[in-house]
Order: C-alpha cells, then sequence, then structure tokens
C-alpha cells in the first residue's frame, strides 16, 4: 500500500515539471513568432550580405563650366584593373604578380600587397587605376592565364583647359590619413578621389554623384558565382563658374609674362584678382605659377612634383602681402569720414618729414597738395601728417606724456584705422567659396612709428582677394559684397539646383561725399598726366580709376608692386587687384590691369 504523502510528493513533482515545460515552449514559442514575423526582413538582409558580393560602379563627377558654357573640366573613360580574391593559392597570387609586374610597371610585392590588401574590398581590390591601352590589350589577351582579374571601366577626370583656371578649378586626390575617418563616416570608399582644392573641394558634395553597382551571388567560400544586378550611377552636379575663359587666359598671360621679364630680379610668383563689384562674383583670378590639374588624376610623378609644389598656393587668396601705397585709400577715407582733414585740406611736403628725431623722406617733393592731389601723386609726407593729426602726436612730448599717448589717442586711432579697413574688406575673411582663404592684418607695436607707416600702407598685409573687394567696395558706393566663384549648380537633367546670389556683407559707415573724394583721387591717378598710373591707361577706351603702390619688404631693391582699381569710373563695373612680389613700381602692376580691364571689354563687345 502505497504512502498518500509520496503521492502527493510525485503530483507536485509532476506539476512543476509540466509547468515549466509549458513555460519554456512558451519562449519558443514567442522567440519563433519574434524571428518569422518581426525580425524577418533583418535577417533576410543579414543573408543577403552574406551571399551578395558588391563592386562599385564609380559615378561620373559633374563637369565645370566657365560663366559663358565653355567645358572646362569633364570626364573620359579610364580603365582599373581589379583582382578577385577566388583563391588562397599563394603560387597562384604570386605567379599572376610575376606576369603582371613589368607591364603595369609595378613590382611582384607591390602588386601582391594590393591583392591580400582587405581594407582595399572584401573580394574585388583594385591592383592599378589608369591603365593603358597597352596594359589593357595585354590583360585581355591573356585572360586565360590571369583567372580573378578583371578590366572594370571607371570615369576619369580630364581638366581639359589645362593650367586655365587652375587655381579655381582645384583638383582631385586620394583621401589622407588625416581625413579618412570623415569621408567614411558620409559613406566614401577608402579607394575614392576627392577634391582638395578650389571648386572641386568647395562643392565635391554637389560633383560627386552617386555610385552604382554590381552586385554578385557568392558561395560558402565567398567566392563570386554569378552577376545578377547592376545599379546605374548618377552622375553628379555640374558646376557653373562665374569665370570667363576669355579674361581669365589674358589675366594668367599678363602675370606670367611679367614675371618671366623680372625673373633675373629674383621675382618668381604674382596673383591678380577681377571682381564684378555690383554682384561679387570672381570674373577672373589668377595665381603665378601655374600647374595642371592633370598632373595628380593617376598620382603625381616626379616630373611634375617639384612644379606642382611651387605653384599649388592660390596667391589670390592665400598670400597677404604689404599693400604699400594702395593703403593710402582707406586712411584718406578714415580721416575723412572723422573730420581730422577736409576735401580742401592742404600741407606742403618740401619732399620729406621730420616726427620727432626722425627725418623721413618722401620719393619726390610734392610742394602743396590736398588729398585728391596726394592720391594722384602718391605723396607719403601728407599721408604721413594725417596719421599724425589722427592719432594727437605733438612734437616734444615728456616720456610720460608719451606714454600716456601710447595708450590713449595713439591707440584709438589705430584701433579705428583697423575697423575701416575691416569694414572695407582688409584684414578679415572676404567669405570668398573657396578653401583655405587666409586673411590679412594690420601689424602695431604700439609705439610712434606705426601711425605714420601704417598710415602709407607699410605695416599692412593684404591678400589680392582682400584688395579686390576693398577697392569694389569704393566703387559701388560702399556695399562689401561676397566674392564668389559660381554661379550656378546644375542637376543631370538640366534643372537648377542652386544659384548663387548676390550677398552684401555690410554696408560701410562712409558718407558718399567721402567715397566720391576717394574716387576722383583714383580717378586723376589714370587720367591726369601727373598720375602715377596715367601711362598705363593712355588712349584706353573707357575711363579708369586706381591706386599705385610700391611697398618695401624689408629687402633692399625688392619692393611688391601693386595696383588696384576699377572701371568704367562713371559707372563701375569691375574691380581688379594685382600684386607682383618683388616687381618693383606700382605702374607696372597697373599694365597689368589694363591688359585685364582691355579682355573683358572686349569679351563684352565694348
Amino acid at each position: 500500500m502505497s504512502n498518500p504523502e509520496n503521492t502527493t510528493v510525485r503530483r507536485r513533482r509532476l506539476l512543476l515539471l509540466m509547468s515549466a515545460v509549458v513555460i519554456l515552449l512558451g519562449v519558443l514559442t514567442n522567440r519563433l513568432v519574434q524571428l518569422q514575423l518581426v525580425e524577418s526582413a533583418s535577417y533576410k538582409q543579414l543573408a543577403d550580405r552574406n551571399r551578395f558580393e558588391i563592386l562599385t560602379r564609380p559615378a561620373p563627377r559633374g563637369k565645370i563650366f566657365d560663366r559663358n558654357g565653355q567645358l572646362l573640366v569633364s570626364n573620359k573613360a579610364s580603365y582599373g584593373l581589379y583582382w578577385a580574391d577566388l583563391t588562397s593559392d599563394e603560387n597562384v597570387e604570386k605567379r599572376i604578380a610575376d606576369q603582371l609586374a613589368p607591364v603595369l610597371q609595378m613590382t611582384p610585392d607591390a602588386i601582391l600587397q594590393k591583392m591580400n590588401d582587405a581594407s582595399l574590398g572584401p573580394i574585388w581590390r583594385p591592383i592599378k587605376l589608369g591603365l593603358t591601352d597597352q596594359q589593357r590589350s595585354y590583360v585581355a589577351e591573356h585572360m586565360g592565364e590571369l583567372n580573378g582579374v578583371q578590366v572594370v571601366a571607371t570615369p576619369e577626370r580630364d581638366y581639359k583647359a589645362g593650367t586655365l583656371a587652375c587655381h579655381v578649378i582645384g583638383y582631385l586626390n586620394s583621401i589622407g590619413p588625416e581625413q579618412l575617418d570623415s569621408y567614411l563616416a558620409k559613406g566614401y570608399r577608402r579607394d575614392e578621389k576627392v577634391g582638395q582644392q578650389g571648386v572641386e573641394k568647395s562643392y565635391e558634395k554637389y560633383l560627386r554623384g552617386t555610385d552604382g553597382a554590381f552586385r554578385f551571388m557568392v558561395n560558402a567560400a565567398n567566392q563570386p558565382t554569378a552577376g545578377i544586378q547592376a545599379v546605374s550611377p548618377v552622375p553628379g552636379d555640374d558646376v557653373v563658374l562665374t569665370i570667363d575663359a576669355r579674361v581669365q587666359q589674358a589675366t594668367q598671360q599678363a602675370l606670367a609674362d611679367q614675371v618671366q621679364r623680372l625673373r633675373s630680379q629674383g621675382v618668381k610668383n604674382a596673383a591678380a584678382v577681377l571682381l564684378d563689384v555690383n554682384t561679387g562674383q570672381v570674373i577672373a583670378m589668377a595665381s603665378y605659377p601655374y600647374y595642371d590639374p592633370n598632373w595628380l588624376v593617376n598620382g603625381l610623378s616626379e616630373a611634375h612634383k617639384e612644379q606642382f609644389d611651387l605653384a599649388e598656393m592660390n596667391r589670390a587668396i592665400q598670400d597677404p602681402e604689404v599693400p604699400g601705397s594702395t593703403g593710402k585709400l582707406i586712411t584718406a577715407i578714415a580721416a575723412l569720414q572723422d573730420g581730422v582733414i577736409t576735401p580742401s585740406w592742404t600741407t606742403y611736403d618740401p619732399g620729406y618729414i621730420r616726427i620727432g628725431a626722425y627725418t623721413i623722406r618722401d620719393w619726390e617733393a610734392h610742394g602743396t597738395v590736398n588729398v585728391i592731389d596726394a592720391i594722384r601723386e602718391s605723396c607719403d609726407t601728407f599721408f604721413y601728417r594725417v596719421g599724425i593729426m589722427a592719432s594727437r602726436w605733438t612734437p616734444g612730448m615728456s616720456y610720460s606724456a608719451l606714454a600716456q599717448w601710447e595708450k590713449g589717442p595713439r591707440t584709438a586711432w589705430m584701433d579705428r584705422l583697423r575697423e575701416y579697413q575691416k569694414q572695407f574688406g582688409l584684414g578679415v575673411l572676404t567669405g570668398i567659396d573657396l578653401p583655405n582663404e587666409q586673411q590679412g592684418k594690420l601689424e602695431d607695436d604700439g609705439h610712434l612709428p606705426s601711425v605714420y607707416y601704417s598710415a602709407i600702407g607699410q605695416l599692412e598685409q593684404f591678400t589680392p582677394i582682400e584688395l579686390a573687394q576693398y577697392t569694389a567696395t569704393i566703387a559701388n558706393g560702399g556695399k562689401r559684397m561676397e566674392p564668389h566663384v559660381v554661379d550656378r549648380i546644375v542637376a543631370p537633367d538640366g534643372t537648377i539646383v542652386q544659384r548663387i546670389e548676390p550677398k552684401v556683407l555690410n554696408t560701410v559707415p562712409v558718407s558718399q561725399q567721402v567715397l566720391q573724394v576717394v574716387r576722383q583721387g583714383m580717378y586723376q591717378v589714370c587720367n591726369v598726366p601727373s598720375g602715377t598710373a596715367y601711362g598705363a591707361f593712355v588712349g584706353a577706351p573707357y575711363k579708369a580709376a586706381g591706386k599705385t603702390g610700391t611697398a618695401e619688404t624689408g629687402v633692399q631693391g625688392f619692393d611688391n608692386s601693386v595696383f588696384v582699381g576699377y572701371a568704367p569710373y562713371d559707372h563701375p563695373e569691375v574691380a581688379a587687384a594685382v600684386v607682383v612680389p618683388g616687381g618693383g613700381h606700382g605702374a607696372d602692376s597697373a599694365a597689368i590691369v589694363r591688359k585685364m580691364f582691355d579682355a573683358y571689354f572686349a569679351a563684352k563687345g565694348h
């Protein structure tokens, strides 16, 4: 006879076991529902990734045109050699590498390294891009011996204009180590080439396009068995520049001719900018020496490396230089606006000025001059005195009075001058739509010499784009326009993605009467026989206005030649700035601007 207590225990154990089974079945059922109904899509994607592999089809970059529709940059068919990792047989890989090495002009080790570099791709790895016709022919003839090797058509950048507007257009190059994480996060491939300078960089997101792909089925060994789907790439957007290729060519030729003429004197580079004064559009921008962006399409060769290193900097926006007497215009504007002088105020220049214990010589004796005369003839003495008056310095100050003056009135004037400079675009970034712009500056050591040297443009360093923006602001009546080199972005179907509209950065706090006085002085520079640029513009079919600058650099006999100007005088359209470091007299740069203006008006049919 069984014990009732044992029976009860057995029943309890059975119930517990049955409950555990029910709970376990419930968990399993719930998980099956989760897998089958809720997470099936994600697991299908994971399975697809295990079954399929992708070979990217790079998208053609957008084309680049000048303002008149001239094609400057396009794409051409190029071919790359890819290796599919089909085997782990090192002997096969070595045999193929040895066979291809002399054809590709690579070492076998370099080829093997790419074959086995998984970072280049899980299966398809680029061995060499930009194959020559002979290299393609060899691979085609020996395909039976080169199992796993494939020639793939890819678009390659074609800089049809060569060196024309090279610093505006820029170039492509491989993604650098310091850039890699950023570009990978944006969905780029490791082997992609990206814009590294110019418009190619600043408008990269528009020019790039959307890659296509071939999807390949792979087997359990991760080896491709069949191509099953092709997705066509979408070309990038086209970019239409504000640059006029005809004016750009004339500008580049004029700079090159001048540097070559002065090369024996140590002159090596020069830069120039031509702006539309009313819109900020850049009609021409040149930085000598030039480079050909085609040099970098398939990697920079040793033959071009030295040339490229000397030419890469866009001096028009990256190289602040002493502007010399072109800086006198802002001194005149500040002094007139602040009431330090009036248009009729005169001073006598005997050819020198005594300031304290110093005698500072002018480049010639100008006699009695007012502000217009001083601009026309570039009278240093006049502007020295303006600086002294504006800062309220007086001869014979005691040491204590001098110390108070340096902290008070002197500093106040220098701050005021710097603020006027910034209002006109000097010593600040101009906002141009190109990468790596550098801003100029006004140096100030806190003592008396800074006052009078800054008044004649000898303590400042400004870039040509700053000088051009400054001149355009004077010409157009006081609106500082943001310069830009792109007019519009156009989709592959012809629709306008974006049009770059004129942008007023600020309106200067200067009266129209003051600006007109300065413009009259600039007019006389170019149109009165005693004007420092009269010889450059005599006989021009338009009336120009401008200012020369011969800037001391601290190197004997190596003065910067600078000129800023605009035209026509009565209805301004364009403003220019030219800087030739070591180029000597500013009148020589005025001759370059004359060629730029001539080309601009000829292109317009004037």
